[in-house]
Formats: C-alpha cells, structure tokens, sequence
C-alpha cells in the first residue's frame, strides 16, 4: 500500500509505503491528545517526507527524539530518531491527512515510566525507515 498526505497548508507532503497490516496507535500525553494523533509506522516500509522549508524540531524532556513540525502551519507531522541503519519514523496520519488512514481506530498505547533505553528498543523495533528532504528557508 502506498498512502500519501500532506499537512494543512501543504508545505510538508509524505509518501508513506507498507505491506503490512497498517495499525494505528494513539498515547494519552498531553502533546498528542491536544493534536488527536495517531500514529502509524511499519519497520519493513519506507517513509519519504518532504518540506518547502526547515522543518521545526521539538524535544521532550528525554530529548531522544525530533518532533517535526510544519513552520508554516504548525501542524505535527511525524517524529524521527536515530535508527540501527539510519534515521527512522513515525508519522501522523491525522496531521498529514492521510485520508486512507485517518480515520481507522486507534489502540492506545500508555507510554508512561518507559526508561530511556526501553523506548529507544521500541522505537527501533517498530519505527520506519525514513528520507527527510528540507528546503531553504
């Protein structure tokens, strides 16, 4: 399945590419519910996104991840880490209007008292490879 998106303003675009069973997940913090977030990834897909300009990058107190989001119309787009072979993702499909996507069910995912080192092994375990391409401001 290929499933394309784009933010509100559309500044940011993804091409999102999975042969997996596509299950979305949404966690309780307060960054996510206030966005209605839900999040897709798949460890054997592909992820490309691109942006007409820098994207913003936000980090939680762990700071183990980017938050990406759109300069132009704030929305969240995905978050991005380092991975075993390069930069990997989790995208919002909500937030990029993947209209495929956006509306199936979400289970939810209870993320609190997660250590440092058990989130970066689930990240790693269920997160997509990922091509960030920014343009110039």
């Amino acid at each position: 399945m290929i499933c394309r998106g784009q933010c509100h303003c559309g500044a940011v675009s993804a091409v999102y590419e999975t042969d997996a069973p596509v299950r979305l997940r949404q966690d309780g913090c307060s960054f996510c519910t206030s966005r209605g977030v839900k999040s897709a990834s798949d460890p054997s897909g592909k992820l490309r996104l691109e942006s007409a300009l820098p994207l913003i990058r936000y980090r939680f107190g762990h700071r183990t991840a980017d938050f990406l989001i759109c300069p132009a119309c704030g929305t969240y787009v995905a978050a991005m880490t380092a991975g075993a072979v390069g930069p990997i993702a989790v995208l919002n499909v909500v937030g990029l209007n993947i209209s495929e996507l956006r509306d199936l069910p979400a289970e939810y995912s209870n993320l609190d008292g997660e250590d440092v080192g058990a989130r970066q092994a689930r990240r790693v375990s269920r997160w997509t490879p990922v091509k960030l391409v920014e343009g110039r401001p």
